[in-house]
Formats: C-alpha cells, sequence, structure tokens
C-alpha cells in the first residue's frame, strides 16, 4: 500500500493517527476503522473500505493509494468529500489523478 503525502484523517481518526498508520501496515484488526483510496475501477473517484475488508490481499495486490482514514462510516464519507471539495477547490475539476500527483502545481 502506498500513502498519499497529504493524508487526509478524520477529525476521530487523527487523534489515534500513529496507531492507526500502524495497525494498517501491520494488518492488525481494528474494526472502527475505514480507509479511503484511489478508486481501483475507472468509474470511480474513491474507494471506502473498512479495515476489514482494506486487508484483503485482492485490494493489497492493487497497491492502493491511501487518500484518507477515518474512524467511522460516516467519519470517512467526510473524509471523502472533503477530498473531493479540495480536488475541485485545487484544479477546478474532478481530476483525482492530477490532484494526487506531488509533481502537478
Amino acid at each position: 500500500m502506498r500513502w498519499y503525502a497529504h493524508l487526509y484523517a478524520g477529525k476521530y481518526a487523527a487523534v489515534h493517527r500513529p496507531s492507526i498508520l500502524a495497525g494498517l501496515r501491520e494488518r492488525r484488526i481494528m474494526p472502527s476503522v475505514f480507509v479511503i483510496t484511489l478508486a481501483l475501477g475507472p468509474d470511480s473517484l474513491l474507494d471506502i473500505y473498512p479495515e476489514s475488508t482494506f486487508r484483503k490481499s485482492f485490494i493489497q495486490d492493487q497497491d492502493p493509494l491511501v487518500l484518507g482514514i477515518a474512524m467511522s462510516k460516516s467519519e470517512a464519507f467526510q473524509v471523502a468529500s472533503c477530498i473531493i471539495g479540495d480536488m475541485y477547490a485545487k484544479n477546478g475539476d474532478f481530476d483525482i489523478d492530477a490532484f494526487c500527483d506531488p509533481d502537478h502545481s
């Protein structure tokens, strides 16, 4: 898994950020954690996974770019909304690849 340089975290996830990131790296069970990634399919911008699904090999084999973390499903939707809002504010469009590209100005 890869990490977005400006990783987003929900209000509650931010408090536990170090332990959440360590848990994701070590594939620990964290039932309330959700992960926001670049979409693995072509018809979406983002994917939201409960941590238990995110640990599955079929997702890990895709080497997803993790854009955000959250401590509940509703917080994950808030984080995803923030990512999309920031993307549109920065680029004036919904080009998620350009938004996540560190070389894009």
